[in-house]
């Protein structure tokens, strides 16, 4: 790629009409987010109408803390040369063939990583040639904290946990609601991932007070803002106990259930079975009408008898209630 460069340098300076051919860029600062889709530009004149076949397009990129450049994306002659494109752009950067025939080559890159922060030459032949450079810087606000509570094995202390991803590097701090920086074991570390991105953990070890409340901030002096993450200590009070009144509430329901179901199994069986014998007594009724009701004749007679015991009773007592 250093050799076409060199060449279409050398180009540049033989070329007698070369002064009158230039490239331009409407904006030569980018900033755009991790994860997004970025589009960059620059012009270059057409007289008229483009002739494909004779232009070359080629975009170039210098991260900050490389020593060699990237091929983002190469065309040569009116063709696409995939062969020299570098593997971090392959399937993420293309050109935009439609607007060429205008003067205007558009590069787009989807899904921006941190990696693809930095300069970006943009050099085109036809008819003479030019380049010029745009600068393209990615931001990865801290957006999502992630939170975590735990106690201290055997100790009245706990440790509160913020867990966050972005870039640049962002400090963190400890503060109360008043926005005192709250005193206590602060430990912070980070790594960084293989996109690039500062993969930052902050744990404050410390005794709460009831009726104060504390948060986690994540600033990030590049880019001038900052996220936080809010905390109750009177949850983290209760943190520990949590576990065992889930415990509870599904202990008490399963111990009830064991106890009520054989029982209702118990009536179930009964309520069956006198169905099904009081079934087959309708039946041999409607056989045989003459047939008296045993059940009846049964509760008849017990009747009786305790109407019997009843006015003995109350003979022996010296009365009879009629």
């Amino acid at each position: 790629m250093f050799q076409i460069l060199t060449v279409l340098l050398l180009e540049l300076q033989l070329s007698v009409g070369s002064a009158l051919f230039t490239v331009e860029v409407p904006q030569q600062l980018y900033i755009v987010e991790y994860g997004s889709n970025v589009t960059m530009e620059c012009r270059f004149p057409v007289n008229g109408s483009l002739n494909l076949g004779l232009l070359t397009v080629v975009w170039e990129q210098k991260g900050q803390s490389q020593s060699k450049s990237k091929e983002v994306y190469t065309l040569r002659n009116g063709k696409a040369f995939p062969p020299s494109q570098h593997q971090d752009y392959i399937g993420r950067a293309a050109l935009l063939h439609s607007e060429l025939k205008l003067g205007r080559a558009i590069l787009q890159i989807t899904s921006v990583k941190i990696t693809d922060a930095g300069s970006y030459l943009c050099l085109i032949d036809y008819q003479g040639v030019d380049y010029k450079y745009i600068t393209l810087e990615v931001k990865a606000p801290y957006k999502k904290i992630n939170t975590q509570v735990m106690r201290k094995p055997g100790e009245d202390k706990f440790v509160f946990m913020c867990q966050s991803e972005g870039f640049p590097l962002a400090e963190v701090f400890w503060q109360n609601a008043k926005n005192f920086n709250l005193s206590g074991s602060v430990n912070t570390t980070y790594t960084l991932t293989a996109d690039g991105l500062y993969n930052v953990t902050s744990m404050l070890t410390f005794k709460p007070n009831m009726s104060e409340n504390c948060s986690c901030v994540f600033w990030n002096k590049e880019l001038n803002g900052e996220t936080s993450a809010h905390i109750s200590t009177l949850a983290l009070m209760s943190t520990p106990y949590s576990g065992q009144k889930s415990l509870i509430l599904f202990i008490i329901p399963t111990c009830v259930m064991v106890a009520v179901l054989p029982s209702a199994l118990i009536i179930f069986q009964k309520r069956k079975s006198f169905k099904n014998g009081q079934s087959k007594k309708d039946k041999k009724r409607k056989l045989n009408p003459n047939l008296k009701d045993e059940n009846r004749d049964d509760f008849n007679s017990q009747t009786e008898a305790l109407y019997l015991s009843t006015v003995t009773t109350s003979r022996d007592n010296g009365s009879v209630g009629l």
